[in-house]
């Protein structure tokens, strides 16, 4: 992967005090949710770093697989349309619904076609897609399901690392770190970016995944992206728990009554997909845990209308 940076987001990343204390904590929100690519989040990132490779590659197609309610998919069309390149979506969908919405909705603007394989031995039929679209001449750039690569955990890395930096130079020292959990590459970027420095908790909420095959995920990322670590650095710290409200993509009226609250007294946006599920957990959490200090929230962004 590329150690240039093909800049996509412009505007400063937000780190923002909340306005309620829960149970003796203060919470800071790290806002990784720039609007200045289509509130892509920090899926964003990571193509900042992967497009120098497609440029260099100069792909007929550029494919990628993942969820309908993935903000990777999106985000890849977006990328695709911006670079003027044909996108093929791999959905672990058996198929798509009659009216298409969210996530789905805009890859279809972005002029994305879609191809819905279903869950079962997914990767397998992708594989066999792409060797078809080879062999009838095209050349193909496959970016990995949903973002989970080396790659993306150095991208991750390099902006947990600056939202400690600016945490410490605010005097600011968090007693735990919160985050959503899809794959786990995220979390494996806070990992490693914070390495260096005296680490506090990372906890993170598993999203369309269990706690046990998000930790798996997570640890063998951090170990293949081995090379931005320093020496000694293990895995034991890497901790997923479960939010309580695991329906990816179908935010219920108890989850929606705390985004409806949230958006209404900090006017922050939280995605209905991934953030919605953590910011809950974490507030659980933290109203069960009583204490004093500030915690922060790692908001990774995403499509911020409720399906």
């Amino acid at each position: 992967m590329s150690k240039e940076r093909y800049r996509l987001l412009t505007k400063k990343t937000q780190l923002l005090p909340l306005s309620e204390t829960v149970n003796g904590h203060r919470i800071f929100m790290y806002r990784d949710d720039p609007e200045d690519f289509g509130f892509g989040g920090n899926k964003v990132r990571f193509f900042e770093y992967l497009i120098p490779d497609i440029l260099k590659e100069k792909p007929d197609v550029l494919v990628t697989s993942g969820s309908m309610y993935s903000n990777h998919i999106r985000v890849t069309a977006q990328v695709a349309a911006h670079l003027n390149i044909p996108c093929k979506l791999f959905l672990t969908e058996e198929e798509l619904p009659d009216t298409l919405f969210g996530n789905t909705a805009l890859a279809k603007s972005y002029g994305a076609e879609f191809h819905c394989v279903g869950h079962f031995a997914a990767l397998l039929k992708i594989d066999e897609q792409v060797k078809i679209l080879e062999a009838s001449g095209k050349k193909v750039f496959t970016v990995p399901n949903g973002g989970h690569a080396p790659g993306a955990v150095r991208a991750y890395a390099k902006v947990i690392d600056e939202t400690l930096e600016e945490l410490e130079g605010r005097k600011i020292y968090p007693t735990a770190i919160y985050l959503p959990c899809a794959s786990g590459t995220t979390q494996a970027g806070v990992l490693c970016g914070a390495a260096k420095r005296k680490l506090p908790p990372v906890i993170s909420f598993a999203v369309a995944n269990t706690p046990i095959r998000a930790e798996k995920g997570i640890n063998r990322l951090i170990h293949s992206a081995s090379e931005y670590l320093p020496d000694g650095f293990t895995t034991d710290k890497v901790s997923v728990e479960d939010c309580g409200k695991n329906d990816y993509g179908h935010p219920d009226e108890e989850l929606l009554a705390l985004r409806k609250r949230i958006l209404e007294k900090e006017g922050i946006p939280l995605d209905p997909t991934y953030n919605i599920n953590a910011f809950y957990g974490m507030m659980k959490k933290l109203q069960q845990t009583p204490g004093k200090g500030d915690v922060l929230y790692i908001n990774t962004g995403g499509y911020t209308e409720l399906n």
